[in-house]
């Protein structure tokens, strides 16, 4: 049994399969309403919206507190592990400081704390490959190591049906120039250096889907890609044919949001994550 143990954050969105199967601690993030909260998972979108409709106003969303990561990393330490905690981007959330801040609070000899610089698919990708290199044995210090090369390895685009939420939630980073004009473009959104920034703006979701999928970077002999959707499952279904047709090597999957990422995505949300290594 490996002696590594990982820790990774709601918004990586693994399955229930995936957390049992790595053993993976997942520390939920909260989205609040005025009558009381809900934790990250995936969830009912169409319910989720009409609640938020019937709220009046955007609900905010939390990131776990650094006790809640103290409590976590002290149990993991007593059970004789070391602890690799990787986490959504710090330029998106206060999740990674809290981590970071409660593993020098308990011992970072032996915990160290990824900042992912993204969230979602690309976020369970570092994840699942993390749990796979524990189990071939490899140290705590090799696994950050590789991690952190694959961080740069990482790519993350997404196309949303409106900007509403994401101007409400502050998430909007580097799109704030297309404010106002969502009516006349499809915008083209990606993470660049961990936060929201406008790759192209073009005239319709045909055009949107195809100018993402030119970032595929389809001669990595090790491409890994996923289709990321909120309540969008035939698009998706849709953009994974497109991507399976650009490079037959890649392995593909389509992975769901939850509520943390989606209210400030927005229904209809599609977008394309992936991991590009040789």
């Amino acid at each position: 049994m490996s002696k590594i143990a990982l820790v990774t954050d709601s918004t990586a969105y693994l399955t229930g399969e995936e957390i049992a199967r790595c053993g993976v601690t997942v520390i939920p993030l909260t989205v609040n309403f005025e009558e009381g909260f809900i934790y990250d998972e995936i969830v009912d979108t169409e319910e989720f919206f009409a609640r938020v409709d019937r709220a009046g106003k955007l609900p905010f969303t939390s990131q776990p507190s650094g006790g809640q990561f103290t409590e976590v990393y002290r149990q993991l330490l007593e059970q004789g592990k070391e602890v690799i905690s990787i986490h959504v981007s710090s330029r998106l959330s206060g999740t990674f400081e809290n981590s970071a801040a409660a593993a020098s609070g308990v011992d970072s000899s032996k915990i160290t704390v990824i900042d992912s610089l993204t969230t979602s698919a690309p976020l369970a990708f570092l994840v699942l490959a993390a749990a796979q290199w524990a189990e071939e044995g490899l140290n705590r210090a090799g696994i950050s190591a590789r991690l952190e090369q694959a961080v740069g390895e990482l790519g993350s685009y997404f196309i949303p049906q409106t900007l509403e939420y994401m101007k409400k939630g502050g998430r909007i980073g580097g799109a704030q120039a297309l404010l106002g004009s969502l009516l006349q473009i499809r915008p083209v959104l990606h993470f660049w250096k961990g936060e929201v920034a406008v790759l192209d703006k073009v005239r319709t979701q045909r055009k949107a889907i195809q100018r993402m999928l030119q970032e595929l970077p389809r001669e990595s002999k090790k491409l890994k890609a996923a289709v990321i959707h909120c309540a969008a499952p035939e698009d998706a279904a849709a953009i994974k044919e497109l991507i399976i047709k650009a490079a037959p090597h890649a392995k593909v999957e389509i992975r769901e949001i939850g509520p943390v990422l989606i209210i400030h995505g927005g229904p209809g949300l599609v977008g394309m994550g992936y991991w590009a290594h040789d």
